[in-house]
């Protein structure tokens, strides 16, 4: 089985994400995406999170209709910082016998090699990334031309939905609408919830 891995904050999800999950799978023929809500990650700061159970609920909500997309807490039941190899590592014991493709953004790419045992999630993964427009497209292939542990790498061009959670949790704040960045059913969710007020 070829199964994709797309984590991230969430925070919240929105439908640029949506729109990548959909391209991804495929372009790569993938049989089936996790979703892994970050818990404490690495390269960020926590700041500004909602709690982990907001995130994965929201989560479920856009995929429990679509066998095909799985929602993990996987990293919320590990306690530390939420490194990509120890994750992976645990999803290998669970599927020893699938190919792995790990999704990540252009920006995450472009440092690759300052990412916590990069070599060895190289032996274990596909990385894929995207493009967001030209300019990042020619970044990209140059930095795997540049890196030759990147060669077994998929940088692919799709058309992108320009939406950031930051500027969706901004929109909340202020009280405008997020209508059609969010699926309904989040915007419903964060409303009851009273999220990034």
């Amino acid at each position: 089985m070829r199964i994709g891995i797309f984590g991230g904050a969430f925070n919240p999800v929105h439908n640029g994400h949506l729109q990548l999950m959909n391209s991804y799978l495929e372009a790569l023929g993938l049989d089936r995406i996790i979703l892994i809500p970050t818990s404490d990650p690495p390269h960020k700061s926590g700041k500004g999170l909602v709690p982990e159970e907001d995130r994965l609920n929201m989560l479920r909500l856009v995929t429990s209709n679509n066998p095909i997309y799985e929602v993990s807490d996987l990293e919320f039941r590990r306690e530390g910082k939420s490194y990509t190899y120890h994750t992976l590592c645990q999803l290998r014991r669970l599927y020893p016998l699938d190919e792995f493709y790990l999704i990540i953004g252009s920006d995450q790419y472009l440092t690759f090699e300052t990412w916590y045992r990069a070599d060895d999630i190289l032996k274990m993964v596909t990385v894929c990334t995207m493009a967001r427009n030209g300019d990042d497209y020619e970044k990209l292939l140059d930095y795997k031309n540049e890196n030759k542990n990147m060669k077994n790498t998929v940088i692919s061009d799709f058309e992108v939905v320009e939406i950031s959670s930051s500027n969706i949790r901004e929109r909340v704040k202020k009280r405008e609408s997020i209508s059609g960045l969010v699926p309904e059913k989040v915007e419903k969710y964060i409303k009851e919830h009273g999220l990034y007020v």
